[in-house]
């Protein structure tokens, strides 16, 4: 959930609330400054941004219902999330590949006294199975 944090807080703004119903006229003639304000704040094109909400029938991850998202800031969008993610992906797999490989080192330079019982027929052969003798 927490990797998604970024992407709902970059899509929230887009979102126009309750659709068509009682009392919610004013949700519906919103302007979309707000969005342009914050996206504009993150580096998008000011003219990428509709002024008032349009139809976002056309839209794959936008909010398919009168919205602030054109299909340039849905592209771009959606390029940004998947930058993100990989990115995240590829520290949290470095994390792990780096654990495992310090593991398993650790476990070559001291393996356990009772790892290769079967390998061992007797206590001359324990230094070929890694064993320390008692």
């Amino acid at each position: 959930m927490f990797v998604l944090r970024p992407l709902l807080l970059l899509l929230l703004p887009l979102c126009p609330g309750p659709g068509p119903g009682p009392g919610s006229e004013a949700k519906v003639t919103r302007s979309c400054a707000e969005t342009r304000q914050v996206l504009g704040a993150r580096g998008y094109s000011l003219n990428l941004i509709p002024p008032a909400l349009i139809s976002g029938e056309h839209l794959r991850v936008c909010p398919q219902e009168y919205t602030c998202c054109s299909s340039e800031t849905e592209q771009r969008l959606i390029r940004e999330t998947e930058a993100t993610f990989r990115s995240l992906v590829e520290d949290s797999g470095s994390f792990l590949v780096h654990t495992l490989a310090a593991r398993h080192r650790k476990f070559d330079d001291n393996p356990d006294p009772g790892g290769c019982p079967s390998l061992c027929a007797g206590p001359g052969d324990w230094k070929k199975c890694g064993q320390r003798s008692t």
